[in-house]
Parts: structure tokens; C-alpha cells; sequence
């Protein structure tokens, strides 16, 4: 059985809505130590960047083309993830990884109590509970969207990388291609649907497939589906 670091958390009185930055670094460090974000994740961890995700896919890219092979890859979005944060969700995900007592607790009054309300043209809804979403602007919201869509990337067999909601699948371009990557994007579908994620609904983000090829005529393989 892995054997886990532990996660100090400062007691102290807090008030609603706000984490303490001490606790935010003794969370991160926790969460860090013990691997529970996945390398293929690079949006919003210290020390990574979107200059190690593309050096990461283009070496693999590169690697086949000295194989005389071809690489074919979806890009994916998910659509306001921040906003999509399931609140029961990501406490369940964080009992997983161990997180519990007064540290969940904290988080749990972080997310609570929160309310909406639609305003056109100076005419006020009523106030309506906010059940999804993390605080966008908040020290824990980007941490809790990591936790929350880590497990994505047990889902494909493809590789996978993802730069905190911008998605990339990809693999070597054969005969078995489209349905392995049409595979991994119904399993996609298939944990957005329980996690209540949304990907590339807007007309002007949908998903894209690209074939990387060094060849002046390419193998012609049927389009993936998504």
C-alpha cells in the first residue's frame, strides 16, 4: 500500500468563503507529494508550463516521423470548467485521495452557500444556490479543478496531454487509429456525462483532428468521431 504525506492543516478561526494561504500551500503540498496530479497535467502546477506539454508532444511527434510514422490527434475543450466543478464531486474525489476532518471541512464552507442571479436591463432574478463551479480568482479554485479532472487520464489509451481544460489525445496513425481513438473519445464523453463536464458545445471550439505527417502523400484513414 502507498504510503502517503501527511496534510497539516493550521486550526484557526476562518471566515466563509476564504482559505488561508498557509492551508492553500500545506493542500498543495499534499496533493503534490503524493502524486495525485498526474504528470500529463501541466496548467497551474509550479515549475510547469505550456513549454514542457509542447516539447513533451513534439518529441513524440518527432520520434515517429524518424520511424516513417504519422501521429493523429484530437484537441478538445471543455466548456466553462471552472463553472462545471460538481460540488459533491469534488468532495467525493478529495475523500478519495484522502482528504477528510477539518481539512474537507474548510473546503466544503468554501464552496457552500453560494447564490446567483440573472440581471437585464436593471429587472433582478431571484437568487438561485450554485450546486457547480469553483470561485475563479480564488488561491484553491484552479487546485480543486485539477483534483476534479485528474482522472480523465485513466480513461483513454492514447496518450494524453492537458494543460489545465485545453485537452490533447494522440497516437500513431495505423489501421486500428480511428477506432481507438474514436474509443477514447466516447469513454471522454462517457466521464463527462457522470462528472457533468462539457466538452467543445460552442461552434467556434470545436473538437479538431490533426494529422502530423513529414510525408508528401499521406495514408488516408477515416475521420475519428466526436
Amino acid at each position: 500500500m502507498k504510503k502517503t504525506s501527511p496534510l497539516i492543516i493550521v486550526p484557526s478561526h476562518y471566515y466563509p468563503y476564504e482559505v488561508k494561504s498557509s492551508n492553500y500551500d500545506n493542500l498543495y503540498l499534499y496533493i503534490n507529494e503524493n502524486i495525485f496530479i498526474s504528470d500529463k497535467q501541466s496548467g497551474y502546477r509550479r515549475g510547469d508550463s505550456t513549454i514542457k506539454q509542447l516539447l513533451s508532444i513534439t518529441n513524440d511527434i518527432y520520434k515517429s516521423f524518424d520511424q516513417n510514422k504519422e501521429i493523429r490527434a484530437v484537441f478538445l475543450d471543455i466548456s466553462r470548467a471552472f463553472d462545471r466543478v460538481w460540488h459533491p464531486g469534488i468532495l467525493f474525489k478529495l475523500k478519495q485521495i484522502g482528504i477528510e476532518g477539518q481539512a474537507l471541512s474548510i473546503i466544503e464552507d468554501f464552496l457552500k452557500n453560494r447564490e446567483q442571479r440573472v440581471v437585464i436591463d436593471g429587472q433582478f432574478s431571484e437568487w438561485a444556490p450554485i450546486a457547480a463551479g469553483v470561485p475563479q480568482g480564488s488561491i484553491l479554485g484552479p487546485l480543486l479543478f485539477l483534483v476534479y479532472i485528474n482522472d480523465l487520464t485513466e480513461v483513454v489509451s492514447s496518450d494524453i496531454r492537458i494543460f489545465a481544460d485545453d485537452t490533447f489525445i494522440y497516437r500513431t496513425a495505423d489501421s486500428d487509429s480511428t477506432l481507438n481513438l474514436n474509443n477514447d473519445l466516447a469513454e471522454i464523453t462517457n466521464w463527462a456525462w457522470q462528472w457533468k463536464m462539457l466538452f467543445n458545445p460552442s461552434i467556434s471550439k470545436q473538437a479538431v483532428e490533426v494529422l502530423f505527417s513529414n510525408k508528401q502523400k499521406q495514408i488516408y484513414f477515416s475521420s475519428s468521431k466526436f
